[in-house]
């Protein structure tokens, strides 16, 4: 990492610091500002960002490579099977854990982290700037590699239908909403441990591999059951087929359509946005109190 090392280093002490307290007060919005811009510019520099957008990358790939295998497949069984399942229960949140999980950690492992103390910048305001320019990286990655998966979907297809522009953008803003989720979780699970990516991997395979897709209650703890919930409400997922019309949503996220059509024991349509936005102002606002309250501690070169 001394690509983001260099730049943070010669940004931030290309000018002699002024004496301040590293604990909360007052502060102006240009310190801010520029830290906002410092953490765009390595998330730019890094190779961070070249091998999440491979990986995001891959379900446009393979669309393309099943389009042309497959092409008798209706169109909306490809999005739901790169979109919903691909992208969804695994690029999205395996890339808010490598983004999260480094906005502090990086910081540390670098020796970076003091010249960020000794800015004119509380540390809860520090952790949430960096949080705000994770969050705007990711989002952007989740909007265009979701806009090019339906590109490779549909494009060229035949009856594609109208509204695929509406499901574009409607998938792309359920993804936006899950990332920041994942995004504000794991920024937190940062600042609690120091072997974040086992711990959410770990969490990744438990709780939102296994846990959500099952019938049973505990999935109201995760991530993605709502993320579901909210595309199922919000679009169709009804494939004709030689035996009669399949809803590939309700087979492989375990909604007991038949049953219960309305969804009338699942959360509606606004009570799962809220869920996962108030979770994410919580997570959020836990982890910069716990910013700043907490000790930064840097290894310091030895003396020969």
């Amino acid at each position: 990492m001394n690509g983001p090392t260099a730049l943070t280093t010669s940004a931030l002490s290309s000018s002699e610091p002024p004496p301040v307290s590293t604990h909360s007060g007052g502060f102006s919005l240009t310190p801010l500002w520029a830290l906002y811009i410092l953490t765009m510019r390595q998330y730019g520099h890094g190779k961070r960002w070249m091998v999440m957008a491979a990986l995001m990358f891959l379900p446009a790939v393979l669309a393309l490579l099943v389009r042309s295998a497959s092409p008798d497949v209706p169109g909306i069984g490809h999005e739901f099977l790169f979109v919903f399942m691909l992208i969804s229960q695994a690029l999205l949140p395996l890339a808010a854990l490598i983004y999260a999980s480094g906005m502090i950690q990086d910081e540390l492992e670098d020796q970076t982290i003091t010249y960020l103390l000794i800015r004119p910048i509380p540390r809860w305001a520090l952790y949430l700037v960096k949080l705000l320019a994770t969050l705007t990286a990711t989002i952007f990655l989740t909007f265009i590699f979701t806009i090019l998966t339906y590109a490779a979907i549909y494009i060229g297809a035949g009856g594609g239908g109208q509204d695929i522009p509406l499901r574009c953008l409607k998938a792309a803003c359920i993804h936006s909403l899950a990332m920041a989720t994942y995004c504000c979780l794991f920024g937190l699970m940062g600042l609690l441990t120091k072997r974040i990516l086992i711990v959410g991997i770990l969490y990744l395979v438990v709780f939102e591999g296994l846990f959500a897709n099952l019938a049973f209650s505990i999935r109201l703890i995760t991530v993605i059951y709502y993320s579901r919930i909210i595309a199922y409400r919000s679009m169709p997922f009804i494939v004709s087929t030689p035996f009669g019309p399949r809803d590939f949503a309700a087979d492989a996220w375990q909604l007991d359509v038949a049953n219960d059509p309305t969804l009338s024991q699942h959360p509606s349509l606004f009570t799962c946005i809220a869920v996962l936005v108030l979770s994410s102002l919580v997570f959020a606002s836990l982890a910069a109190f716990i910013c700043s309250q907490r000790e930064f501690h840097v290894k310091t070169p030895e003396k020969g």
